[in-house]
């Protein structure tokens, strides 16, 4: 393949993978504190990219997006009303558990490790009496059921019947006594060298130890808000037009390189 072909080749996959992107960011626009996917670009090198007698990158070097990295700034708060609700200005995620505990007032057990997550659209699981847990209790969870923890990593458990009152702190109380405060961290300066991967509207850390590699953070909580994601509509509708039109150049070029190289063989073989 001549290097023509081999260019408009690779930026076609690169425009593929940005196209993607693109798609699956506007298709969470209205998803809660979701986080937009950028793309990361670099230049394909192999040993045979390089000129060997000036040590400078030839033009085999093609461009590739061989990964994504995660727009983490802030989304607009939205009022919602709702006590349930609960928005963070300033850097820091809530801390939630996917395995419930046995003991709903132990915390949490088993190989599963804690998830970060900006989502604060809770609610409440009852949970049947115990003794130490308060009348009527129920567990704050997310809306698909994962444990918000607390400081200490336990659940924060509530009487489901008296009104919940979330400080800008995160101090959840009811009648004046305190039920827990929530766990508001962020990756810790050990974390650098762990990059946070998605699982849906949650991060983790690409680590296999159970322990994550969290410090406290201090945002101010907002109850009664929720977070929007942090997409543009218009901005990304743009940028997937301007992506378009990149995709329909380097079709093109590869065309005019197929017609090229037809050309090429047409004409040798007729002076042959």
């Amino acid at each position: 393949m001549d290097s023509l072909a081999a260019s408009a080749a690779a930026g076609l996959r690169s425009r593929i993978e940005a196209l993607d992107l693109l798609a699956h960011n506007l298709a969470n626009a209205q998803t809660t504190a979701y986080k937009a996917d950028r793309e990361l670009y670099r230049v394909y090198e192999t040993d045979e990219s390089w000129e060997s007698t000036t040590g400078k990158l030839a033009p085999s070097a093609l461009p590739d997006v061989p990964d994504r990295w995660i727009d983490l700034r802030q989304g607009m708060l939205r009022e919602t009303g709702n006590p349930l609700d609960v928005a963070l200005e300033g850097p820091g995620y809530f801390l939630v558990m996917d395995r419930p505990a046995a003991n709903a007032g132990a915390p949490p057990t088993g190989k599963s490790s804690p998830l970060l997550t900006r989502d604060g659209h809770f609610r409440l699981h009852p949970l049947p009496p115990a003794p130490g847990l308060p009348p009527n209790p129920a567990r704050l969870e997310t809306a698909d059921s994962r444990m918000v923890l607390d400081q200490n990593r336990a659940p924060i458990v509530v009487d489901s019947r008296l009104d919940i009152n979330i400080d800008a702190r995160g101090v959840v109380r009811q009648d004046g006594q305190e039920r827990g405060r929530l766990a508001l961290v962020q990756p810790a300066p050990t974390a650098l060298e762990s990059p946070l991967k998605r699982a849906g509207n949650y991060f983790a850390f690409e680590t296999s130890s159970p322990s994550m590699p969290v410090a406290p953070a201090n945002p101010t909580v907002h109850q009664g808000r929720l977070e929007s994601a942090n997409v543009e509509p218009a901005e990304s509708a743009v940028r997937l037009i301007h992506v378009m039109r990149q995709f329909e150049t380097l079709n093109r070029a590869l065309q005019i390189g197929g017609e090229m190289s037809r050309k090429a063989v047409e004409e040798v073989a007729r002076i042959g």
